[in-house]
């Protein structure tokens, strides 16, 4: 069951985290100030996405999702996803120009779903819950 709520918590985080990626490359590509950079921004960021960004985020969803099969180390999967939510809502939040609706906090949904079961595990699954007592 653990493993299922830790599949659907990094299901759950997708779209926070690919959005909060969207905003902070074109940030990065809105701060060269002329259409000209702009577009030289775009493109260097795509000429390093290609190769080696998407394989190594696929690398690093495929270990943090893997990760939560683990019985020993769930609770740290479980801190990374909180952890990426958070930082994804944060990030999101900043770069928003206009004040909250209640149509985008039901964007947010998903990503506290993701925060609380990842706490969740990283409280119930961690080291210190294993403390060997003396009989």
């Amino acid at each position: 069951m653990r493993p299922f709520l830790h599949v659907i918590s990094v299901l759950c985080l997708l779209p926070s985290v690919l959005l909060a990626s969207a905003f902070l490359a074109l940030g990065h590509a809105i701060a060269a100030g002329t259409l000209l950079g702009f577009f030289e921004q775009l493109l260097v960021m795509a000429t390093w996405l290609i190769p080696w960004g998407l394989l190594a985020s696929l690398a690093a969803f495929l270990v943090l999702l893997s990760a939560g099969f683990s019985q020993r180390l769930r609770w740290l999967a479980g801190s990374c996803v909180a952890a990426f939510s958070i930082g994804s809502v944060a990030v999101i939040l900043a770069f928003d120009s206009q004040p909250l609706s209640l149509g985008q906090l039901t964007f947010f949904v998903p990503a506290l779903f993701s925060t609380w079961i990842g706490l969740w595990l990283a409280v119930s699954e961690g080291p210190h819950t294993k403390i060997a007592r003396p009989t």
